[in-house]
């Protein structure tokens, strides 16, 4: 399966990276925004390195270039690639931080599944990733 994997920096990063025994079995490709911490931890991946704050047009000519069976995030970076990837009928899977206590982000509205680290929290439960 491809994927592309979309991440800022920080804890989000850890989130996905956390989960590296099941997407490194795919085929995957990451969109990222650069820090020291996602420089070192995606070493060695094929990595687009992009701004925070990428608008969904630009959003929309990397889902093409790529060509994603799934988008996979765990950060706000990840709206304007599900709003795109929902024109372009690709699934998607948000990864909700352990600490989100409130009420979900509106990028949590437009996954098409939400893995949970919390039993309490709707969505997919997988526990503590890390």
């Amino acid at each position: 399966m491809r994927l592309l994997l979309v991440t800022g920096s920080g804890g989000v990063l850890l989130d996905l990276v956390a989960l590296r025994p099941w997407w490194e079995r795919h085929e995957t490709s990451w969109v990222a925004k650069r820090a020291a911490d996602t420089t070192i931890a995606l070493d060695g991946l094929p990595v687009t390195w992009a701004p925070e704050s990428i608008g969904m047009w630009r959003a929309l000519l990397m889902l093409r270039r790529e060509r994603p069976e799934l988008l996979v995030s765990a950060g706000r970076m990840a709206t304007p690639f599900f709003r795109a990837a929902r024109l372009l009928r690709i699934p998607t899977l948000w990864v909700e931080p352990l600490t989100r206590t409130g009420p979900r982000p509106r990028v949590a509205r437009l996954a098409g599944e939400v893995l949970t680290q919390r039993p309490s929290r709707p969505g997919v439960y997988v526990g503590e990733l890390y």
